[in-house]
């Protein structure tokens, strides 16, 4: 299937979701489109507006630019420092978010569990459990439970971001065991765009988004950090084996198949490296640069400084590099080096520095891999010899380092900055709304702050999602 069909199967899906209705709840019944989407559409549909809107999209390139990767070639404010509406948010929750992947895969939940498609209903439940995570961790408090009845319940209620990851967990527990039974009924197969239907990877991509959620949640109210992290490691036990149990979606080069980064940085240009990034490789003899940015003609690397009030001449700033903008390249759900950054910050936290130096190691190893380079190639040992070798005064802040590089271009990377408030970040000049700190979270869509009024809205830049505590 190419990915111009999948493209018409999104469309399809949309309109599923509430034909012509810009509010996520007003879900009227179209009477000139299908009744009912099989399994297998809905679930390719899903998967692809998740990696495109959500995994590549909004949340991605803020994080990108607010954790300073980075930068936009305008004149500030603009996104690059800080410039997020709730205009600017409002298409995240009101189109994609609610309608077109949390609502169809309620859908699909729904009829899976009807026709006894124990596979398809497991594979649901962990797509709502990822793009709720996402959803809870940019608003803090969201719709869930009364979030899907349509006239039944016009102004849900938001549930607490701690009752929201409550969720999160009970989906994954529900869908291991879902994906561990037999069904001899239908399969997701090739329409599943992630796994091909594979059933044990579902089951790994479940364990491993449950190590990221319990490490997300060890600083939270009322939570012992080295349980937490035990739950981590033990969720590890059964996760990726190795790269090949990496969740993503592959797009293409064709017209309207290119990858969300290819389409954002070729059609809205402007989005180059940030002086913030290129100054850590540089300042580490980082081999991952060439890879992450393009050279001036000179053969230098030079990043934009973020909140400078002029447009940088063409040819003075280092664009993005060909691998992180490429037509056909892979969106990441998870991976196997997140993985291992995850087991080395957990294991440093349960057992300390020493126990967390060799699986640093493998993780920086996986990452500069995954990136393109020969892991055992001499510049890349040197690399992790210069700056990987930890202490207890040092271990955290290189760990955590180290996962802000290999996560570049995700949401993980602003999750892990919140959590732990590594690496150390300056806030930058010229900010939107005069802000003199880094924002923490997203204000509430205007959708939402118009027609569904709750106490917590509308938000505000700077403040905390639940589980954001450390200071």
């Amino acid at each position: 299937m190419t990915k111009k069909i999948i493209i018409s199967i999104i469309a399809g899906s949309l309109l599923f979701a509430g034909a012509g209705c810009k509010k996520f709840l007003n879900v009227n019944d179209d009477p000139s489109g299908a009744e009912k989407v099989n399994d297998g559409l809905l679930l390719t549909g899903v998967e692809m507006t998740t990696a495109f809107s959500i995994s590549g999209g909004y949340p991605a390139r803020t994080s990108t630019f607010w954790t300073q990767q980075l930068a936009y070639n305008q004149p500030a404010p603009d996104w690059d420092t800080y410039s997020s509406t709730s205009s600017d948010v409002n298409n995240t929750w009101a189109f994609d978010m609610y309608p077109a992947i949390l609502k169809n895969l309620k859908v699909l939940e729904a009829q899976a569990n009807e026709a006894g498609h124990k596979h398809f209903e497991g594979v649901a439940k962990i797509m709502i459990a990822y793009n709720l995570a996402v959803t809870t961790d940019v608003w803090n408090d969201v719709p869930y439970s009364e979030g899907f009845q349509g006239f039944g319940k016009l102004t849900p209620k938001y549930d607490s971001q701690k009752d929201i990851y409550a969720s999160i967990n009970t989906l994954l527990d529900d869908a291991i065991t879902l994906l561990s039974a037999a069904d001899n009924t239908v399969v997701p197969d090739a329409k599943d765009l992630i796994y091909g239907g594979k059933a044990s990877k579902w089951v790994s991509f479940a364990y491993f988004l449950k190590a990221r959620y319990a490490l997300r949640l060890c600083y939270a109210p009322g939570n012992v950090t080295t349980t937490q992290a035990q739950a981590a490691l033990t969720a590890i036990d059964k996760a990726f084996p190795d790269e090949s149990g990496n969740a993503f979606v592959q797009f293409a080069t064709g017209a309207g198949a290119e990858s969300p980064w290819y389409q954002f940085i070729q059609n809205w240009g402007s989005v180059v490296t940030s002086k913030t990034f290129i100054d850590f490789l540089q300042g580490k003899n980082d081999p991952r640069l060439p890879l992450v940015a393009e050279p001036l003609d000179d053969g230098s690397f030079v990043g934009r400084k973020i909140g400078i009030t002029a447009t940088s001449p063409s040819g003075t700033v280092s664009e993005v590099g060909a691998a992180f903008s490429a037509a056909d390249m892979k969106i990441n759900l998870g991976t196997y080096d997140e993985q291992l950054f995850i087991k080395a910050e957990a294991t440093f936290l349960t057992a300390g520095a020493a126990a967390a130096q060799p699986i640093l190691k493998q993780a920086v190893e996986a990452t500069m891999k995954r990136f393109g380079l020969d892991a055992a190639s001499a510049e890349v040992q040197a690399y992790i010899t210069a700056n990987c070798t930890i202490t207890p005064a040092n271990a955290y802040a290189t760990i955590m380092y180290e996962k802000y590089i290999a996560n570049f271009q995700t949401l993980e990377a602003f999750n892990d900055w919140r959590r732990t408030n590594l690496p150390a970040l300056t806030p930058v000049a010229n900010a939107y709304l005069n802000l003199t700190t880094i924002p923490r979270r997203w204000v509430y869509p205007a959708s939402e702050n118009a027609t569904n009024k709750q106490p917590q809205q509308p938000g505000l830049l700077t403040g905390r999602v639940w589980w954001d505590t450390k200071q």
